[in-house]
């Protein structure tokens, strides 16, 4: 048979149990949930913005293979 820790749990786990009670007193459960929709939308990126990145991201690869073969294409000339 194991023996229980003499000491229990440590300070740390006592002072994490003792935040988390005082975190949520004096809340509703409603409050807790706008609160959590509100830290959602903050996380979430717009729609636009989304689309403003893809757009972005295949100009910058359209501007790639241009350079690119604009450099093989100089390359030939050139020789």
């Amino acid at each position: 048979m194991a023996r229980k820790e003499v000491q229990g749990k440590s300070e740390i786990e006592k002072y994490r149990k003792n935040l988390g009670k005082h975190e949520f007193s004096g809340r509703s459960k409603r409050n807790t949930l706008k609160s959590r929709e509100k830290a959602q939308a903050r996380k979430s990126s717009h729609p636009l913005q989304t689309a403003v990145l893809y757009l972005a991201f295949v100009l910058a690869v359209l501007l790639a293979l241009y350079c690119l073969f604009f450099m093989l294409y100089d390359i030939k000339k050139t020789e």
